[in-house]
């Protein structure tokens, strides 16, 4: 379901838009990605006033900014295809930043489930189908992009927003809708990027730097439709782009905010070996 959402409208907002556009960086073009090196992109030391306003206009209108009790958790279900793969999802975020993520398959009548993990500190994969392995850590460009990329739940509120600071970089096009670009700097100052919306203050385009058959590029998700979750409004349709080209999606097909997870582990399972015992030595 395609939602049509209101502006948030503030009396001076339009006015401050056109004061400051003359002084702020400007790039109009479709989706525009900063290009600076990691190591030369210095982490600003406070968001500033622009990003802070567009990530609060955001938090209003998806419901998120005064929801009670807060937005916590997101868990989802769905399909994601990738290329020419398909695959069913099982999704879990939090607001400090966990992710839990299991995906299952068939392949040649054999079923095929696999699960990724970010404890907030650690990203570990165990390989559950159709032969249950141990679990080990997941590391390189492809972990910290599953680490510091979420689908639905992004780091705007506390806690975990406390990990970011965020700089305006001026406008693009997202899908042919003109839209403002912040820049987010999160632990050890890994990048992401995002797009709002100018009239309808959505998050429209996220991304950051990822892995695709083998080389890493910019990687981003384009959400195109939304759904209300307990007053919630949440992604419900994520294309897939890496360097601007489409290559999937993600179909959302069922979601729930709140839920106890208590009975739900983000740890790396210890891997125990078994005890070998000493065969006892006959006498003759």
């Amino acid at each position: 379901m395609k939602i049509s959402m209101p502006i948030v409208r503030q009396s001076t907002s339009h006015l401050f838009w056109l004061m400051m556009a003359p002084l702020l960086t400007f790039a109009q073009s479709e989706s525009r990605h900063p290009q600076a090196p990691a190591g030369a992109d210095t982490r600003p030391a406070q968001t500033d006033s622009a990003s802070a306003q567009l990530i609060k206009n955001y938090l209003t209108v998806t419901g998120a900014l005064k929801a009670q009790p807060p937005l916590l958790n997101v868990v989802a279900q769905g399909r994601i295809k990738e290329s020419t793969l398909e695959r069913q999802f099982h999704l879990i975020e939090t607001s400090d930043g966990k992710r839990r993520l299991t995906y299952s398959w068939t392949h040649l009548g054999r079923k095929h489930r696999v699960l990724y993990v970010h404890d907030g500190l650690q990203t570990w994969i165990q390989v559950l189908e159709p032969k249950q392995q141990t679990a080990h850590s997941y590391t390189g460009v492809d972990a910290q992009h599953f680490a510091n990329q979420r689908w639905l739940l992004q780091p705007f509120t506390l806690p975990k927003r406390a990990d970011y600071k965020f700089k305006y970089q001026g406008t693009a096009l997202v899908a042919g809708r003109p839209a403002y670009m912040i820049k987010g700097y999160g632990k050890a100052n890994i990048h992401s990027w995002f797009y709002f919306d100018q009239e309808k203050s959505l998050l429209t385009r996220w991304g950051g730097q990822g892995k695709i058959a083998g080389v890493t590029e910019a990687m981003d998700y384009q959400a195109s439709q939304f759904k209300p979750v307990d007053g919630i409004l949440i992604p419900s349709y994520i294309q897939l782009l890496a360097q601007n080209a489409p290559f999937g999606y993600i179909q959302v097909e069922q979601m729930t905010i709140n839920q106890d997870l208590n009975e739900v582990s983000f740890f790396m399972p210890e891997h125990i070996s078994p005890t070998l015992r000493q065969r006892p030595t006959v006498k003759n």
